[in-house]
């Protein structure tokens, strides 16, 4: 399907990416809930033509990253709907919501491993040098 096409706008692609850094849902439902912004085909065309507005999302989409590993701790310290009744009255482990809960866990962590590999990768001997996730923080002797 072909849709009208949505010439770039720098103060929606603004907002776009301002909304992006600060939240951690996808581009598709982020959309969704805002009207007004074109849909996601037309944001990935404008990356294709214009680098500054490329350049912007990359950032909010690194922001975001740091989002969604806030939401790791969140959900794994929910112990809210851990415990159910069962039909007998007794007290039992709500394993379908545990199982999501360590679902959404590991797709944040899947998604910060794969988006910011420097930070949230797992380091194991094979991928491990001088420039791990802890370097960028050190002060160098002079």
């Amino acid at each position: 399907m072909r849709y009208k096409p949505f010439p770039y706008d720098d103060e929606i692609g603004q907002e776009i990416c301002r909304t992006i850094g600060t939240h951690s849902e996808g581009l598709k439902a982020l959309c969704k809930k805002n009207p007004s912004w074109p849909r996601p085909a037309h944001i990935y065309t404008w990356m294709i033509e214009n680098p500054s507005f490329k350049e912007m999302y990359i950032r909010a989409k690194q922001n975001q990253i740091e989002s969604l590993v806030d939401d790791i701790v969140d959900i794994a310290d929910d112990t809210s709907e851990d415990w159910i009744e069962n039909d007998k009255g007794t007290i039992v482990a709500n394993h379908d919501h545990i199982n999501r809960a360590r679902l959404r866990i590991d797709t944040r962590k899947w998604l910060a491993a794969k988006l910011c590999p420097r930070l949230y990768a797992d380091k194991t001997p094979s991928n491990t040098d001088n420039n791990d996730a802890l370097s960028q923080f050190r002060v160098e002797d002079k």
